[in-house]
């Protein structure tokens, strides 16, 4: 793959993977509250960390092929990469929070609240 297009991969993978299952979550609520069934909401949420974690872990390969020095002083396309794998990692890490805080109200309350 190209190396340009894998960091935006990590880079935006995990903002979309949270607003794709927020969406989705959304739009389930009123078929597990007809059904008295949150599998599907589960569902969601377990596809959502795993493409959060799974993101998580190719920015860290990235990070490791582009090496861990910094050198701050350069400029071109190796600290570009660090600082975009850094920063996949980062937004990763931040979004599997969110999703699992997402996550919370499902396990806690009825389908129907």
């Amino acid at each position: 793959m190209n190396r340009n297009l894998a960091l935006w991969i990590v880079v935006l993978t995990g903002p979309i993977v949270w607003l794709c299952s927020f969406e989705a979550i959304f739009a389930l609520a009123p078929w597990a509250c007809t059904f008295q069934s949150k599998l599907a909401l589960y569902l969601v949420s377990l596809a959502a960390v795993i493409f959060c974690c799974a993101s998580g872990v190719y920015s860290w390969r990235l990070l490791k092929e582009f090496g861990q020095e910094w050198d701050m002083e350069g400029a071109g396309a190796v600290p570009r990469g660090r600082a975009m794998a850094v920063a996949g990692l980062v937004l990763s890490a931040g979004f599997l929070i969110v999703v699992i805080a997402q996550a919370i109200p499902e396990i806690m309350l009825g389908a129907c609240e």
